[in-house]
């Protein structure tokens, strides 16, 4: 999703789960100043490879149904934050959200700077050393 969002609580974030929701606008509570625009369930990545127009031409946006999601993408001055929201972050949301990135600056080209950030609830063992040896930030909530 492309639309932007103000930086406070809404009513409903698309396509987020209820645990995800709990941990975001805690964080929302906690850093009430952390950025100026949000975006949600924002798609990058390769479309799939087959072609996903109606039989008749029609764009139903099936392709995006296929891409991957980055939960929250943060605006603040010059830098952007491509944030995962995840309970209980181990290892492998350390991959996730660095192949966010990765594809985020290959989509989108921006101008600012990028950050890896995960926002959890709590972390598994080796959290602190691996997001810290991976220059992803990590924000317990």
């Amino acid at each position: 999703m492309r639309e932007f969002f103000d930086y406070k609580k809404i009513h409903k974030y698309p396509h987020m789960k209820p645990a995800d929701v709990a941990i975001w606008e805690r964080f929302i509570d906690k850093f009430p100043k952390a950025y100026d625009k949000v975006q949600y369930d924002f798609n990058v990545g390769d479309p799939p490879p087959f072609n996903p127009l109606g039989d008749d031409g029609e764009d139903l946006n099936q392709d995006m149904l296929y891409r991957l999601k980055i939960d929250v993408v943060g605006h603040s001055g010059d830098k952007i934050d491509i944030i995962e929201l995840k309970p209980d972050a181990g290892p492998s949301t350390i991959g996730q959200v660095i192949s966010y990135v990765t594809l985020f600056q290959r989509d989108e080209q921006p101008k600012k700077v990028l950050h890896a950030v995960i926002i959890t609830d709590n972390i598994r063992t080796n959290m602190s050393v691996l997001t810290k040896s991976e220059g992803v930030k990590l924000i317990i909530v």
